[in-house]
């Protein structure tokens, strides 16, 4: 644990470190045009572990660097970017002495170009050095196999119009043009590091695939990361060579993009192939609290833990939340909810406002998406569909990609989880299991997924590892802790609490018009278990002191490669920031965690609205 009172001196903020969230703001900007009141307690999170804690004000996000994340692998080891260099893909393990290659060289071609080539590689500070012979096929096949082989030295060459052309390569060609053995690799899956800023990982991927020529299919990722921090997290590309990535290293600057860490491992990345994420995150302009009662807050969540919620980020920015767009899919009641995705909203532009209303009073598909802004992907998508087949509402809403309305049903899961984890801590606490809850047990009827073994990029983790959910009686439920305790996702398999919860879920599902048992509405839902409960791991703080609101306050992996000196604060400045370090698990929210000490709603609406006073 950080010391809570540690005040030190360092130099204000600079000009350079002045790396504000405007990219981010502007990007909210082009939708959201003013607050829109959505509160935690309309997507179910009502509820503390601690009711007790005083809560403060604060300012989070702030700034880009104000939110760090770092995936965590299956290992438990956190990802941090620590060298752009390329890897070294040197396989060779002939290499030959001086003599006996000049000779073999001279073999192919002669003693004057052995000694030409060789006068070359004396000279590798020449880098417009270039050595050229006549050559046909079968001598610059020998050539090459000798070179890849046989010499240690890295160079470029290629045949053209009966020539062999040699010369130094440049960084993006030392790998580029390199002949790899990839049956003599550690693996064949290049995994490097990325981190990026203020872009989300999807549209991270496209961009570096725009500047590479990588297909966006061929990338592994382990997660998703979002767009409002900085985040660092691996990727791995099946028997792609380094050079694709590094020869694009100047354009990924430009959109806040670093690659690095390169090495090649034997299996790529799957979703779900993480140990977590750990967080850094800075609490700006701190009040309302002494720091006595700051440090009982934390150790609390430490000790504690907090309520494992679904994040406002799960339900979307918008006064349309996404849940309700999942529960009219659900339901079959598709007109619905194409008027929900299409109809005016409270609180948006005047491009978007303009788009909808004009759907809405005439119901031409055409005017509409003339002037629907380029960016609304799923409402354009739904009147593209529109202009060809008019009110061809269940057709219109499947022809939305399939992670889309993955999204939408699956917020709607979230939503009921949310309500029914927060009506559990409202009549029973946090503090113990209940007779009927679930826990998560070996399956021991599990049998080996061999089709999965045979894929080509199968993961690197065991299916046949899945749990099963198991209900507890009287006689084993003192076995168990309350951080066993997982609530089930409503699904076509789910299996309920067998207690006063199960009704719970019932009647909130049949608020919405859903009944529990009717597997007609969970089409494509299996359901999943979620522990109620979660417990950062690694987790310490520290109080800096800063006059600056711009100032820096917390270093990215950026910065460290850069050498920068920490920052520590300003002794006895105005203002008061927390830093709070923590682990999670895999699919844990940093915002739910930060909520059981701050007592403020954490939606981005709420936080972009407070400001240093």
């Amino acid at each position: 644990m950080g010391n809570i009172f540690s005040r030190s001196v360092s130099d204000s903020g600079t000009e350079r470190n002045k790396r504000s969230l405007e990219s981010e703001e502007v990007r909210q900007s082009k939708r959201v045009r003013t607050d829109q009141n959505v509160k935690e307690s309309d997507v179910g999170i009502e509820a503390f572990v601690n009711p007790g804690l005083q809560g403060f004000h604060s300012i989070l996000k702030y700034r880009a660097e104000d939110f760090l994340v770092n995936e965590v692998d299956m290992d438990n080891n956190i990802i941090h970017l620590v060298s752009l260099e390329g890897p070294s893909t040197n396989q060779k393990t002939n290499i030959l002495e001086p003599e006996e290659f000049d000779q073999r060289m001279a073999n192919i071609f002669g003693q004057e170009f052995s000694q030409q080539f060789r006068d070359f590689l004396n000279k590798p500070e020449d880098k417009d050095a270039m050595v050229t012979t006549t050559a046909n096929k079968d001598q610059r096949i020998e050539f090459y196999h000798l070179v890849e082989n046989s010499l240690e030295t890295k160079i470029n060459s290629r045949g053209k119009e009966g020539q062999l052309i040699i010369r130094w390569p440049n960084s993006e060609d030392d790998y580029q043009d390199e002949y790899i053995e990839w049956d003599k690799m550690p693996g064949e899956y290049l995994q490097v590091h990325m981190y990026k800023s203020s872009i989300d990982t999807m549209n991270a991927i496209n961009i570096i695939s725009s500047k590479s020529g990588v297909h966006a299919k061929h990338f592994g990722y382990a997660g998703t990361k979002d767009a409002r921090a900085i985040t660092t997290q691996a990727l791995t590309l099946k028997r792609v060579k380094p050079g694709r990535l590094l020869k694009a290293k100047d354009e990924l600057l430009k959109s806040g993009i670093y690659i690095g860490d390169y090495k090649y491992v034997p299996k790529g990345l799957t979703l779900g192939d993480l140990g977590g994420n750990h967080f850094t995150i800075v609490l700006r302009n701190v009040q309302g609290i002494s720091e006595e009662n700051v440090q009982t807050s934390l150790e609390s969540l430490r000790d504690n833990g907090f309520l494992n919620y679904f994040g406002m980020q799960r339900f979307g920015t918008s006064t349309v939340l996404t849940h309700t767009i999942g529960c009219a899919i659900m339901k079959r009641e598709y007109e619905e909810a194409s008027n929900l995705i299409l109809y005016p909203r409270e609180g948006e532009r005047e491009d978007y406002a303009n788009a909808r209303q004009v759907w809405k009073d005439t119901k031409n598909a055409e005017a509409a998406l003339a002037i629907f802004p380029k960016r609304a992907m799923p409402e354009r998508k739904l009147l593209g569909f529109y202009s060809r087949f008019p009110e061809q509402h269940k057709k219109a809403i499947k022809s939305l990609p399939k992670h889309l309305l993955s999204l939408y049903s699956h917020a709607y899961q979230s939503y009921v989880w949310n309500r029914v984890v927060s009506e559990r801590a409202k009549r029973y606490g946090c503090d113990k299991p209940l007779v009927g809850d679930l826990v998560l047990v070996e399956n021991e009827n599990t049998k080996p997924n061999k089709q999965n073994s045979k894929k080509a990029n199968a993961g690197r983790r065991n299916f046949a590892d899945r749990k099963v959910p198991k209900i507890l009686t009287e006689e084993d439920v003192d076995k168990y802790s309350i951080l066993d305790i997982v609530y089930p996702l409503p699904g076509k398999l789910s299996v309920y609490p067998e207690n006063e919860m199960k009704e719970v879920y019932r009647a909130v599902m049949a608020e919405d018009g859903i009944m529990m048992d009717g597997k007609e509405y969970f089409e494509g839902l299996n359901g999943d278990y979620r522990a109620i409960l979660a417990k950062p791991r690694n987790m310490n703080w520290s109080c800096i002191r800063y006059n600056n609101p711009e100032e820096r306050l917390c270093n990215t992996d950026v910065d460290r490669l850069q050498a920068l000196p920490e920052p520590t604060g300003v002794e006895d400045g105005q203002y008061l920031a927390l830093k709070v370090e923590f682990t999670l698990g895999t699919s844990q929210y940093a915002t739910m965690a930060l909520r059981e000490v701050m007592r403020a709603e954490t939606s981005s609406q709420a936080q972009s609205a407070i400001l240093h006073h």
